[in-house]
C-alpha cells in the first residue's frame, strides 16, 4: 500500500511538471474576460417569441461577424430568451456593436471575375496568381475547391482545372472535375472582363412569367473599364461597407475556413427576401447530397432570380460575363454556381456539388436564415475600458495574495512542516489548474471573468481546509493514544471520507450555479468546482503519502513538534490529567488540585 502511495506521488508531481512546462512551452494562456481586459457587452432581445433553434441561428450568426472583424473567441449565449455578446479586448467597440444588431441581408450577385486571396487576411492561401478562370480558384492545385462547391474529400490523381459550379436544366449545380457547363466561358487573362461567346440555351422550355420581368442593374462604361485594372490594387470589402447597390469584392472560403480565392461581384439583382425556403436531401439521379432552395412566386421572387439567370446564362459582358451567380452573406460568398439554363421554377432548383449531409445542411441553413431569423433590438450596451479593466484584474489579483498570505501563515504557524506540506500541495493544484485554464483559453475560447478569478480564490480556503481536517484527525488519534506510524494511516481514512463529503457538497453546489444561474455567477461555479476537484485528486494522490513519509520518518520520531504533532510527554501529561479529573469527579473530594503542569 506504501509503494502504491508513493508512485501515485510520484505521477502527480510529474503530470503538474510537465503540463506547467507544456503550457509554457506552447505558450498558452488564460483569456481574460470582459471585466479583467475590457470590451463590450451587447445585450440584444428579439421581437417576438422567437423558438431556440432560430435564436441559437442568430447566435452562430453573430459570431460569424465578430470573427470577421479579425476578433477570436467572443462569448455569445442565449440567456433568459435574449442574445448577451461580450466581446473582450475589442479595439474598435462601435464597430462591432454595429455589426452585432444589424440584420444582414442574403444576397444574388452577378460575378463579374475571380481574383486571387487576400494574402494579408489570415487564412488565405498565399503565393496565387491573378488570372483564373472564371469558377476556379487561383493558383488552385489539384483536388483544390471550385468557387462554391464543397469538396467531399475525393482528390484527383492528375491536375485537372475544377470548373466552377455550374447549374442545369432545374438545378444550379457545381460541376465535378473536368466536367464541362453548358456554354461554358473559355479561360480569361489576368485582370480582362471576359468577351461573351453567343450561345443557344438547350431547348429552354417556354414559360411566360405572371407578373413582369425586374431588370438587372447593368455595370456603367466607366465600372467596366475599372474592372479591367490590375487586381492587385484591389482591396477586399468589409462587411459593414458591403453596398447592395455597389461593386464588391467578397472572400470565399473551403471548409476549413481558408480563404481560397476573391470574387469581385456587381450590384445584387435580388436578396433573401425572394427565398421562401431551403432544404437539403439526396438527389434521384445519383443519390448525391444537393440543396433545394424555393423561391416565392411573381415579380418578387422567381421573377428576380430569373431576370438575373438569363443574363448570366448569356454571358452579358455588362452584368454577368462569368455566367456565376454569388450568394453572399455577411461579406463572404458562401456558394457561386454556374447557370446553366435560362429560366428556372420557383420549386425546381437543385444546388449540387461535393457535399457532405452537413455541408448540404449547412447551407440550407444559411439559405433559410441567411439574414438573422429574428429581428433584434439593442437593449443594453456596456463599455469596459481596457484601463478599467486591468484595474480589475490588479484588485483581484491582490485581494488573492493577501488572502494567500493570510492562509499560509496560518498553516506554517500552527502545523510548521505539516503546513509547508500543505503549501507546496497548493503549488501542484496551482499549477494544473494553470495549465488547464491556459489550454481552454487558448484553444475552446472559455474566458476567465473577475468572477471566476473570485472562485479560484475561494477554491485556496477549500483545499487547505482538506490539510486542517486531517492534521486534526491525525493529532487527535496521537492524543488517544496512538503511535505516529499507526496513526497516520488510521487517521487519513476518516479525514478523506470527510473531505470528499466537504469538497462533494461544494462540487455540487458549483454544479447548480453552473447550471441554473447566467452570467458572471457561471464562471464562478466553473471555477471553484474545477478546483475543487482538483483539491480531491490531490488529497489522495499527494497529501496522503507525503504526510505519511514525513509523519513515519525519524525526524518526525525525534521532533515531533516541528510537524506541529504532539510530543509523546505532552500526551501522557494530558492523559494523566485526564485520569486525575475522572478520579476526582468520582471520589467528590473538593479542593484538590493536580500539581504540575
Amino acid at each position: 500500500m506504501r509503494h502504491k502511495g508513493i508512485r501515485g506521488l510520484i505521477v502527480v508531481v510529474v503530470l503538474s511538471v510537465l503540463l506547467l512546462g507544456l503550457t509554457l512551452n506552447r505558450g498558452w494562456k488564460p483569456l481574460l474576460g470582459l471585466d479583467l481586459q475590457g470590451g463590450v457587452m451587447v445585450v440584444l432581445g428579439p421581437q417576438g417569441n422567437p423558438d431556440p433553434e432560430k435564436l441559437q441561428t442568430a447566435v452562430a450568426i453573430i459570431e460569424q461577424r465578430i470573427n470577421s472583424i479579425g476578433v477570436a473567441e467572443p462569448d455569445i449565449r442565449v440567456e433568459g430568451g435574449k442574445i448577451v455578446v461580450q466581446i473582450a479586448g475589442i479595439k474598435d467597440p462601435d464597430r462591432a456593436i454595429k455589426l452585432v444588431g444589424e440584420t444582414a441581408e442574403l444576397r444574388f450577385r452577378p460575378v463579374l471575375r475571380t481574383l486571387p486571396p487576400d494574402v494579408s487576411t489570415p487564412g488565405s492561401t498565399p503565393g496565387s496568381t491573378p488570372g483564373s478562370t472564371p469558377g476556379t480558384t487561383p493558383g488552385s492545385t489539384p483536388g483544390s475547391l471550385p468557387v462554391g462547391s464543397i469538396d467531399a474529400g475525393a482528390t484527383p490523381t492528375t491536375p485537372t482545372t475544377a470548373p466552377a459550379p455550374t447549374t442545369s436544366q432545374a438545378a444550379l449545380a457545381p460541376s465535378g472535375p473536368g466536367e464541362l457547363a453548358a456554354g461554358e466561358q473559355p479561360p480569361t487573362t489576368a485582370g480582362d472582363v471576359p468577351t461573351p461567346t453567343p450561345s443557344t440555351p438547350t431547348s429552354p422550355t417556354p414559360s411566360t412569367p405572371t407578373s413582369p420581368t425586374p431588370s438587372t442593374p447593368s455595370l456603367t462604361p466607366e465600372q467596366l473599364q475599372a474592372l479591367s485594372a490590375a487586381s492587385g490594387g484591389i482591396t477586399t470589402t468589409t462587411p459593414e461597407d458591403d453596398k447592395a447597390d455597389q461593386i464588391v469584392v467578397l472572400p470565399e472560403y473551403d471548409e476549413t475556413g481558408k480563404q481560397v480565392a476573391r470574387l469581385q461581384l456587381g450590384p445584387a439583382g435580388l436578396t433573401g427576401t425572394a427565398l421562401e425556403d431551403a432544404t437539403a436531401g439526396l438527389s434521384q439521379q445519383n443519390g448525391q447530397w444537393i440543396v433545394r432552395p424555393r423561391f416565392k412566386a411573381g415579380a418578387d421572387g422567381i421573377d428576380k432570380f430569373n431576370a438575373l439567370a438569363s443574363k448570366c446564362f448569356a454571358g452579358d459582358a455588362t452584368v454577368c460575363p462569368s455566367k456565376q451567380v454569388a450568394i453572399t452573406l455577411d461579406g463572404r460568398v458562401i456558394t457561386a454556381p454556374t447557370i446553366r439554363t435560362a429560366k428556372f421554377e420557383a420549386d425546381q432548383i437543385e444546388i449540387s456539388g461535393s457535399f457532405t449531409e452537413t455541408s448540404a445542411k449547412e447551407l440550407s441553413t444559411k439559405l433559410r436564415y441567411g439574414a438573422l431569423p429574428v429581428v433584434l433590438t439593442t437593449e443594453q450596451v456596456v463599455e469596459v475600458s481596457a484601463t478599467l479593466g486591468q484595474d480589475a484584474l490588479h484588485a483581484g489579483l491582490a485581494a488573492g495574495a493577501v488572502g494567500l498570505g493570510l492562509v499560509l501563515l496560518y498553516m506554517v504557524g500552527f502545523y510548521r512542516m505539516l503546513g509547508a506540506l500543505a503549501i507546496f500541495k497548493l503549488g501542484i493544484e496551482a499549477a494544473l489548474l494553470w495549465s488547464i485554464i491556459s489550454y481552454l483559453g487558448d484553444n475552446v475560447g472559455l474566458a476567465l471573468t473577475l468572477a471566476g478569478l473570485t472562485g479560484i480564490i475561494v477554491s485556496i480556503g477549500v483545499s487547505l481546509d482538506s490539510n486542517v481536517v486531517f492534521y486534526e484527525h491525525l493529532k487527535e488519534d496521537v492524543r488517544n493514544g496512538r503511535t505516529y506510524r499507526s496513526a497516520v494511516d488510521k487517521s487519513f481514512e476518516g479525514a478523506f471520507r470527510t473531505i470528499v463529503k466537504a469538497d462533494g457538497v461544494s462540487v455540487l453546489g458549483a454544479a447548480l450555479l453552473y447550471f441554473l444561474s447566467v452570467g458572471p455567477v457561471r464562471g464562478f461555479a466553473f471555477y471553484l468546482g474545477l478546483s475543487t476537484l482538483l483539491d480531491l485528486f490531490t488529497s489522495y494522490y499527494y497529501m496522503r503519502p507525503i504526510v505519511a513519509m514525513a509523519v513515519k520518518s525519524d525526524l518526525a520520531q525525534r521532533r515531533p513538534g516541528l510537524f506541529g504533532l504532539p510530543r509523546p510527554e505532552d500526551v501522557e501529561r494530558s492523559t494523566l490529567a485526564k485520569v486525575a479529573r475522572r478520579a476526582r469527579s468520582r471520589s467528590g473530594v473538593p479542593g484538590i488540585e493536580e500539581v504540575g503542569p
